[in-house]
């Protein structure tokens, strides 16, 4: 049975309920062994402390930021933590992983030596648990790191990972607000690492009012224009004219919120998925 690590944190602001639901959609995965790794990010709340003390057997380590430090310092502290684990999954603490998702991203990295890092397919989910819409994403790994360009090929929460991959101390999460998913995917392609998804769709994420009301923010758009044009260079060079999308993406981002978020739902994220050029995807996290 493979040996796998899941990173989780949670910071005081997350719904307990949400959390423990996220914790429970892990528990009953089979066929691995999950080690589930939680930072505290700061002080907790009440109810929170009183979630990590009950659940405390289904919890391998749980580590403390004194404050709060962010998502990447707190993937990073467990990063650093990690053991003998094969393979290292993360999970959001309001996201449901959908039965066989553990089992089939593992089986995947093993049936592909030249892949370090695999997501899934996925379906978008209100705060209520509802339904939204699909999400879908390139499966090969070639259409992914070019879709790198233009939108974030590999959903974050569903990664799944070598654990040897993350022995090199370079590869790591940056600082990049609101950002750090992309932004680790960009320091992957810079380095020649390749990333793909399975085409099962095994995994429920939360896109409620807070979804878009964090991402909605010229500090937020600033962070993506920085790591898309990394991203462009890294695909297709220093001088390419692949460098406008991320400039088209930082204006669609400066729109007013209600506007960006009519954009976000819209098809148009979908179009050319898995194409070696698809059109300007307008949405994407």
């Amino acid at each position: 049975m493979t040996i796998c690590a899941v990173l989780m944190t949670i910071y005081k602001s997350d719904p307990v309920d949400l959390w423990e639901l996220a914790l429970d959609s892990l528990l009953s995965q089979a066929e691995v062994e999950l080690r589930i790794y939680v930072c505290a990010d700061g002080p907790l709340t009440e109810g929170q402390e009183v979630l990590l003390s009950r659940r405390a057997r289904s919890l391998y380590r749980v580590v403390r930021n004194s404050t709060n430090l962010g998502l990447a310092a707190s993937l990073n502290r467990l990063i650093d933590e990690l053991e003998d684990e094969v393979v290292v999954f993360r999970m959001d603490g309001d996201d449901i992983a959908l039965p066989g998702r553990c089992v089939t991203q593992a089986g995947y990295l093993q049936a592909h030596p030249e892949v370090a890092l695999v997501g899934c397919q996925a379906w978008d989910i209100s705060d209520d648990g509802a339904v939204l819409g699909e999400r879908s994403f390139p499966v090969e790994a070639e259409a992914c790191r070019r879709l790198l360009a233009r939108q974030n090929p590999v959903l974050h929460p569903t990664y799944c990972m070598r654990r040897d991959m993350l022995r090199d101390p370079t590869v790591r999460y940056p600082q990049a607000y609101l950002t750090e998913d992309l932004a680790f995917l960009v320091i992957l392609a810079e380095k020649g690492v390749r990333f793909a998804n399975v085409p099962e769709r095994l995994f429920q994420w939360r896109t409620g009012a807070k979804f878009f009301a964090r991402r909605s923010s010229l500090r937020r758009a600033r962070a993506e224009l920085t790591w898309y044009a990394r991203a462009v260079r890294a695909v297709h060079g220093p001088f390419s004219l692949a460098m406008a999308y991320p400039l088209i993406r930082f204006a669609i981002r400066c729109l007013p919120g209600p506007v960006v978020v009519w954009l976000y739902r819209l098809k148009l994220r979908d179009v050319g998925i898995g194409r070696p050029e698809p059109r300007l995807a307008l949405g994407g996290d």
